[in-house]
């Protein structure tokens, strides 16, 4: 069964282009681990969520998304990345939610 991994943010203007210079950074390296379908960044337009930016991860299995948890945590500590902390620094919210896809 497919996971898809979602998360939302709220981006103040003053953040939106290092949320995005980032964000394209861990979007290019996700898409290099096994069992990476597809991933996307979307901006809102409209609607009335505060939501701006959603990022979406979509994984062949559980195996491949438990995996991919792992090698995103192992690059971020070789990197010196805190994401939460860079979060923190340019005052974005955020909620992450992992699905499976249900038929219909």
């Amino acid at each position: 069964m497919q996971k898809v991994l979602i998360d939302k943010f709220i981006v103040p203007e003053e953040s939106i282009a290092p949320f995005l210079e980032r964000s394209r950074k861990v979007q290019s390296f996700i898409k290099t681990l096994p069992g990476f379908i597809e991933g996307f960044l979307y901006e809102k337009k409209d609607g009335e969520s505060g939501y701006n930016y959603v990022t979406t991860a979509v994984w062949e299995s559980e195996e491949a998304f438990d995996n991919a948890r792992k090698a995103v945590a192992a690059e971020f500590k070789r990197l010196g990345y805190d994401p939460q902390e860079t979060r923190k620094e340019l005052k974005i919210e955020s909620e992450r939610a992992v699905y499976e896809r249900a038929p219909y």
